[in-house]
């Protein structure tokens, strides 16, 4: 029976053949697509797991040899928005471990840059860039070091004198091989599932309705091979290798199409960042799944679409009207809304929503499960309209709302989604992008103050050397104690007024950059930890204007300067000075220079003055680049437009597949109805009548569950908005992109609809009145 069905398969005449070829498009769209994603995903997963060398732990106290001993000083530097991991990096013994991506360890005057890096070296002018880094490039760092092409890292080669006085240096035994995950990949990877579940119903509907594409007409096949001595167990046998032909025909078309998709998408950052093209593959398990699954998943949807019909032997198929859908399926989506509540009430502003997407993925499932009662319901209200046409189709979605919903699962999905990223998007950007950091973009902060915890010898204030990771901070069970000596106490004001006041001199050198310096008000001999807030002229200050300016009259006041130095840009771009800022002395000299802010025009100004800043006082920073305001931004909005990007391609790529579905199902449904059509245009019925039965069919599952998906996806947003934003920032509003964007995607689905109403007009033909 199976080599019948391959013979009514492949030499049925052209009918089938047309359909094989319909039902295979179908099939490589959906795996071409799903190829693409675990491409995606596994690129992802390995760089996301690769060795975290830059999570060396300082060696354990206590050591005595130093053959296998290197100092190690980690930290990250900033060119044009880019960020730079610089290890700087000085043998104590032979046997000096290697980090990763090299064969021998740089020398003092030589350093490793990755290939991205060094590219950058050789094409801008040496005082934006190469200053940095001393010496001559000895090689390029090979891939086990980085997680993609555009990493930017170095390995600088140093003395040991000058290495060991940095602040945050620690002596290293081995490098760390464990697995370390950036702090954001859950939310990235968390964004993957999220977006690869909305389109993965969509991929299975479109399958699904491929295969049974023309089902009636095959039925009639099937009634036939009855009435001549086939048994149920044939007919099955004979619909799944017909599922299976086209659904592996398709699968291995789709393969194709990926590969020819592949060397695009390895240069595509979807992530904010490109992979290595080796590491962007499915791999042989997501090729033999393809191969398995798809044609499996096809044959089932064969079959179960036929168990409404009994096919007798006498030649006869019977349909069975299933029950109608209960509001029983509105559970999956209710539980989920719960879950999100008790999620999104429960989060932190560490946690950042994280519990609440299990809640989330659940509305989502929810939704698809829900769709078919709410047609079912929406199908009731057209009889009330008193035509032809909503009765008729009324019938039609009371018979079958499932597969009326299925059609359009994929577009209510998009919605959705797109209207949770269009509600929440907006407020985290105008949360994180304040006027006033936009004003100070252009303006450079760099800070002198040692950490009172940086486990350096010199300028800590007690603990003992190595004790702590490369950012600073205590290892477990150190704790800080008061600083020792003057210079440990010189360390925590910044740099003494004779370096400051050179420093500040020479910054005013280059032309057309505004200064202003911070000045610690303790001296030396009572300074301790958290040394407090800085006094500045208001002058100077008055010239950024952002930060705040003095009260009339006063020459200098305190600045609540600490509040500079976080990393989340809604408070560090906050005003410093006001004019109820305490005076203070206008006399500088003898201050210790805190900080400095540096206003310039240009980038490459920028980058000069910074490549200044990093070359003449890196012994004396706390281990922070100097970076703008503007740049801190950037890093968290960057954040924000990676899981943009990510459920943007997710709602593009949904409306895609439900576009070629919805194609499917419609044109499908025609051929199967052309007989009660074609009986309904002999009995009087105008085409225009016949036409908008099948838009209503459509149109109304589309209508009924798209009101509930974009309501509960904007409440969403609400109460998100709500939990995590600033007190008084205002509720989410959908703006015209949102609007144009759902109504360009609806407005296509409608053209969709509207571009099979021709082959309904031409199978229903007084010409073509025949039945076989």
């Amino acid at each position: 029976m199976f080599r019948l069905g391959l013979r009514l398969t492949l030499r049925s005449g052209r009918e089938a053949f047309v359909r094989l070829l319909v039902t295979a498009a179908a099939v490589a769209v959906g795996v071409a697509i799903m190829l693409c994603v675990l491409a995606d995903f596994h690129a992802f997963v390995t760089t996301d797991n690769r060795p975290f060398w830059e999570g060396t732990q300082p060696m354990a106290s206590g050591q005595r040899s130093v053959a296998n001993v290197e100092l190690w000083n980690y930290t990250d530097e900033v060119f044009k928005g880019q960020t730079i991991e610089r290890l700087d990096v000085a043998a104590l013994g032979p046997r000096a471990p290697l980090p990763p991506g090299i064969s021998k360890l740089p020398v003092a005057g030589q350093y490793y840059a990755s290939p991205a890096l060094a590219a950058l070296i050789r094409s801008t002018p040496r005082d934006e860039l190469g200053a940095r880094f001393p010496g001559s490039m000895a090689g390029t760092i090979g891939h086990a070091a980085l997680t993609g092409p555009t990493e930017l890292v170095v390995y600088v080669g140093d003395p040991v004198s000058r290495l060991a006085g940095l602040p945050g240096t620690i002596r290293v035994d081995k490098i760390s091989t464990a697995t370390g995950r950036q702090v954001w990949s859950h939310y990235f990877r968390d964004a993957f599932i999220v977006g690869a579940i909305a389109f993965l119903f969509p991929i299975l509907i479109l399958i699904g309705a491929a295969t049974k594409l023309a089902s009636a007409r095959r039925e009639e096949r099937y009634a036939s091979l009855r009435l001549v001595g086939a048994t149920a167990h044939d007919i099955n046998v004979i619909a799944s290798a017909e599922a299976i032909v086209s659904a592996l025909i398709g699968a291995v078309a789709g393969i194709g199409i990926y590969q020819l998709l592949q060397a695009p998408l390895a240069s595509t950052a979807i992530t904010s960042a490109r992979y290595f093209s080796s590491e962007v593959t499915p791999t042989g398990l997501g090729y033999l799944a393809v191969l398995v699954v798809v044609p499996l998943a096809s044959a089932a949807a064969s079959l179960l679409a036929l168990r409404r019909v009994r096919i007798t032997p006498l030649g006869v198929s019977r349909r069975v009207t299933l029950p109608a859908p209960s509001a029983w399926r509105t559970v999956p989506l209710l539980l989920g809304i719960v879950l999100f509540v008790v999620g999104i009430l429960s989060t932190t502003h560490q946690t950042i929503g994280a519990p609440a997407l299990p809640g989330l993925l659940i509305i989502m499932i929810g939704l698809v499960i829900a769709g078919p009662w709410l047609t079912s319901r929406a199908a009731t209200l057209l009889p009330s309209v008193g035509r032809a046409a909503p009765i008729v189709a009324a019938r039609r979605l009371s018979d079958n709302p499932k597969a009326a919903f299925r059609s359009v699962t994929g577009l209510v999905l998009a919605v959705f989604l797109g209207t949770v990223v269009a509600g929440l998007l907006p407020a985290v950007n105008a949360t994180t992008a304040t006027p006033s950091a936009k004003a100070l973009s252009n303006v450079l902060l760099d800070g002198f103050m040692a950490s009172p915890t940086c486990g350096n010898s010199v300028n800590c204030t007690g603990s003992a050397p190595g004790q702590n990771g490369p950012g600073g901070g205590n290892g477990p069970g150190v704790v800080p104690g008061p600083p020792k000596t003057k210079l440990q106490r010189e360390s925590l004001l910044g740099l003494p007024p004779a370096a400051g006041a050179k420093l500040v001199t020479e910054l005013r050198a280059f032309r057309g950059a505004l200064v202003v310096p911070i000045y610690s008000p303790a001296s030396a001999a009572t300074a301790g930890p958290g040394a407090g807030n800085g006094v500045v002229s208001c002058a100077a200050i008055d010239g950024l204007g952002a930060l705040g300016t003095c009260a009339p009259g006063r020459k200098a006041v305190q600045a609540t300067s600490m509040s500079l130095f976080g990393d989340n840009p809604l408070y560090t771009s906050q005003a410093i000075v006001g004019p109820n800022s305490p005076s203070a002395p206008a006399d500088f000299s003898g201050l210790y220079l805190q900080a400095v802010l540096i206003k310039v025009h240009g980038p490459a100004m920028l980058e000069r003055v910074r490549t200044f800043l990093i070359t003449h006082t890196a012994e004396s920073v706390s281990g922070s680049a100097p970076r703008t305001f503007g740049e801190a931004v950037q890093a968290r909005l960057g954040v924000g437009a990676t899981v943009q990007r990510l459920v943007d391609i997710a709602v593009a790529l949904t409306l895609i597949v439900a576009g070629c579905s919805l194609a499917v199902a419609v044109g499908g449904g025609l051929v199967e109805r052309k007989r009660p059509f074609t009986m309904l245009r002999l009995s009087g019925t105008p085409p225009g009548t016949l036409y908008r039965i099948v838009l209503l069919e459509a149109v109304l599952p589309l209508a009924a569950a798209t009101l509930v998906a974009a309501g509960a996806a904007y409440g969403i947003s609400v109460l998100t908005v709500q939990k995590l934003a600033r007190p008084g920032t205002p509720l989410p509003v959908l703006g015209h992109v949102y609007y144009l964007t759902m109504g360009a995607g609806l407005a296509v689905s409608l053209l969709v609809i509207l571009a099979t109403l021709p082959l309904l007009g031409r199978i229903t033909g007084l010409e073509n009145v025949r039945f076989e």
